[in-house]
């Protein structure tokens, strides 16, 4: 069946649950090499306090895919992913923003375009501009990942951050999102290279 048509029991909601927490904090899991199977067991449900989440979700979101994408959109702004702290206003926001990326990453650019280059520049173990900038949330995780698939900035910070906490943090986070999005390179590169020549 369509992953876009299945529907979920709660118990499946749950083991749904592990794979992401486990995607998301571990470094030996990924959510979709293994296609979203683990070792938690599914009597393992019926132990947990939390288990009225699990049944409220699957009665709001009716869809594997809606699930899957709750999560997603809530594990990249709840590091710890306390599956009580997660809200619907995460996933709204990211709904709303999905289809706008490819806007929202000109837009968060423009600013910086005429000084590309040193955005990615790292100075005396100083946190570069780049990662200033989405520390203060003037670009966006997605912008982060485009970029860094584009120019491959993220090498080179991980030689000149490597004990920085908050890059290999913010690296990490990278990773595990990047595997849920579908990214037109050639389409960001060629704007990309637009923006910088019409800067000139």
């Amino acid at each position: 069946m369509d992953i876009s048509q299945k529907t979920m029991e709660p118990v499946d909601v749950y083991i749904m649950y592990c794979a992401m927490k486990a995607h998301f904090s571990k470094t030996d899991y990924d959510f979709n090499k293994y296609g979203g199977k683990t070792k938690v067991s599914r009597d393992s449900f019926w132990k947990r306090k939390d288990r009225y989440f699990f049944v409220k979700l699957s009665k709001k979101y009716k869809t594997e895919i809606e699930i899957r994408n709750y999560y997603i959109s809530n594990f990249i702004k709840d590091k710890k992913g306390y599956i009580a702290n997660f809200s619907d206003g995460n996933y709204e926001s990211w709904l709303g923003k999905r289809e706008g990326f490819f806007a929202q990453f000109i837009m968060e650019l423009r600013p910086f375009i005429k000084e590309f280059e040193p955005l990615f520049e790292v100075n005396s173990n100083n946190h570069p501009k780049l990662l200033k900038e989405f520390l203060g949330s003037r670009v966006s995780l997605e912008t982060m990942i485009i970029l860094d698939e584009l120019v491959g900035y993220g090498n080179k910070w991980d030689k000149q951050l490597k004990d920085d906490i908050v890059w290999v943090d913010l690296k990490k986070l990278m990773k595990n999102y990047k595997g849920f999005l579908t990214i037109n390179k050639n389409r960001y590169r060629i704007k990309l290279l637009k923006l910088i020549e019409e800067s000139n």
